[in-house]
């Protein structure tokens, strides 16, 4: 089924329009204790930090931009593919956290030089890249610090029981569509064959930077908000943070990892810092990566719109 322009453009506002009501929603769930903002200072400290943030979300579009480019040797137009990526990341935020799959498929449908399956394909590279880069980070910079929190924590048996059976179900599912998979798998080794190895690192890279940019912005708000930081702490809190910000990422249903990520953020942080200033900083961060989500959208339209 072919769609027009015009019913692509009422479609994706009506999505933006459900995204911004549903992030208003999660802010107004939040119990934010304002006394944590003790100066005029911190505040714009702290939005200083939302719009790095912001911008850091525009860098990954362009990012995204380039992977397309490298793996299809086709350029399409920046400005299209970061609004339909900015576009996008909002849509995280709206139950089921799929749509903003779908949301980038706009940049086929305003243009004729990328398919959507070669689209897709590029989120699934991205997502694979992103994955890889925080582990990376994590591995060397918290490994024996996870494993050491792992085991302190007394996690009841039911959390044990639910793992395994998603281990299992998921186990099943594989075994009964192994067909599909390898399907998949293979359509995946040939959409690779284009993106050379060179290309590759470069994009893993900018993805490594992006992933530390963000869990700098969460030192920063720590920071902000009284935490004592050593130079020697920041590598453990830089992968503590990408570890739980890993957990939300690949929890499914958890639009943004909301909620997920300030769980394990906690349960790692609250035995390493002041517990007060770690719950704080959790649920303060999530509202600047909102705020920071919202200001990159803002940047690219009013970019756009002084282009025309």
């Amino acid at each position: 089924m072919k769609f027009s322009k015009k019913t692509v453009s009422v479609v994706g506002k009506l999505l933006m329009a459900a995204s911004l009501v549903f992030i208003i929603l999660q802010i107004t769930r939040h119990d934010i204790d304002l006394s944590i903002l003790t100066s005029p200072l911190v505040i714009m400290g702290l939005f200083l930090t939302a719009l790095v943030f912001g911008l850091g979300i525009v860098f990954a579009g362009l990012n995204f931009r380039w992977l397309i480019g490298d793996i299809t040797g086709v350029s399409v137009g920046r400005i299209l593919v970061i609004k339909a990526y900015c576009v996008s990341n909002l849509y995280k935020y709206l139950p089921g956290s799929v749509m903003y799959l779908i949301g980038r498929n706009r940049i086929a449908f305003e243009t004729k030089k990328v398919s959507h399956a070669q689209v897709a394909f590029a989120t699934v590279v991205e997502g694979v890249l992103i994955l890889l880069s925080a582990i990376i980070v994590v591995a060397l910079s918290v490994t024996d610090e996870a494993i050491y929190y792992v085991r302190q924590v007394n996690i009841p048996h039911f959390v044990w029981i639910i793992a395994g059976g998603v281990v299992l179900a998921c186990v099943l599912l594989a075994v009964i569509f192994r067909g599909r998979l390898q399907v998949w798998s293979r359509k995946f080794s040939d959409g690779m064959k284009n993106f050379r190895l060179v290309s590759r690192v470069k994009r893993l890279g900018t993805c490594l930077l992006i992933v530390i940019v963000l869990a700098i912005t969460y030192l920063v708000t720590l920071m902000l908000l009284g935490q004592q930081i050593t130079f020697d702490m920041v590598p453990t809190i830089i992968g503590l943070y990408l570890l739980a910000w890993l957990a939300g990422f690949m929890t499914p249903g958890a639009g943004g990892g909301m909620g997920v990520r300030e769980l394990v953020l906690y349960m790692f942080l609250s035995g390493y810092l002041d517990t007060g200033i770690v719950l704080s900083s959790a649920i303060m961060h999530r509202l600047i990566t909102i705020v920071g989500d919202v200001l990159a959208y803002g940047f690219i339209l009013a970019y756009s719109r002084a282009r025309k």
